[in-house]
């Protein structure tokens, strides 16, 4: 697919010249991997805030099921005591 960019600051168009002849490289194939580069990261920059937040919710589960087998624990100790 194409992409066509008006009006970009000549002192940015030739930063980009210099980092693509650097690199051995036309400038456009710079900016593709640059773009590419870019996408790839902020879809895995949203699969780890997805999986922050299910290890947050998994977090909160484990909890309170901890706390729930504690509470079962002390009744089948009482019960047990109670024989």
């Amino acid at each position: 697919m194409d992409l066509l960019l008006r009006n970009v600051e000549p002192t940015a168009v030739k930063k980009v010249e210099e980092l693509a002849r650097k690199k051995g490289i036309s400038r456009n194939e710079y900016l593709k991997n640059v773009l590419e580069d870019f996408s790839i990261l902020q879809m895995k920059d949203n699969h780890v805030d997805r999986m922050e937040k299910k290890l947050i919710a998994n977090t909160l589960m484990m909890e309170k099921t901890s706390n729930t087998l504690d509470e079962l624990v002390s009744v089948l100790k009482e019960l047990i005591d109670d024989e």
